[in-house]
């Protein structure tokens, strides 16, 4: 479509002033693509260029476009965490540790008395799960505004295991461990796996956020 009008340098400030000021959690990426959208679309369609009218017009669109990209981070980083999880199985050099960790969890639970396996299945999970609340924060407090700072340390990774720590809490008969030693080995192995798979997907992306804003933390 032909151009109507071509924005000035001092309207793209002011785009990029209220898109700061008004989502300061979208990160670079999106914010780029929002504004390159945005500016595109104003020159297109504006008959007399003013762009505070043209923004309140859109703030929907921008709310929902926000939206929408907040959330593939999110899926995308609950996605890498699911690939972790499935390394242990698949790659040659984890599985050792793997098949050991299941052993070892199995073992307790036949030969250890139930108040005991529950406390080391209680305080194994939690102690990973307030670890990565711990390790999860990122000190340089201008990069805590960013949807995908937040996100370190949180989704489906640590929700599920944290959940089913919670689940036998309500359960009244704690027989079922020496019962169902095995299948409880397995519920406990993959709590523990998947904590552990979130919280080395956790550092990795962290890795990631450092490297990627190094420029904002001179």
């Amino acid at each position: 479509m032909e151009k109507r009008y071509e924005i000035t340098e001092k309207q793209l400030n002011f785009l990029e002033d209220f898109l700061d000021r008004k989502y300061p959690q979208v990160n670079e990426e999106v914010r780029v693509e929002l504004i390159d959208h945005l500016v595109s679309d104003f020159e297109e369609t504006s008959e007399n260029g003013n762009l505070s009218q043209y923004l309140s017009n859109e703030l929907g669109f921008i709310r929902r476009f926000t939206d929408s990209r907040v959330q593939l981070v999110q899926v995308d980083y609950d996605k890498k965490v699911w690939v972790q999880y499935f390394s242990f199985f698949t790659n040659i050099k984890r599985i050792p540790i793997t098949l050991f960790t299941f052993l070892l969890m199995y073992f307790l639970s036949e030969n250890l008395s139930n108040e005991v396996i529950w406390l080391c299945f209680f305080f194994s999970v939690l102690f990973i799960y307030g670890f990565s609340l711990f390790t999860s924060t990122i000190k340089p407090k201008k990069l805590r505004k960013f949807k995908e700072v937040q996100f370190l340390g949180t989704g489906l990774g640590f929700g599920i295991p944290y959940m089913m720590v919670m689940i036998p809490l309500v359960i009244e008969n704690r027989d079922f461990i020496s019962d169902y030693s095995f299948v409880f080995s397995l519920y406990w192995f993959f709590a523990f796996s998947l904590s552990i798979a979130s919280l080395i997907a956790m550092f990795k992306e962290k890795k990631i956020i450092l490297e990627k804003y190094k420029h904002l933390l001179n």
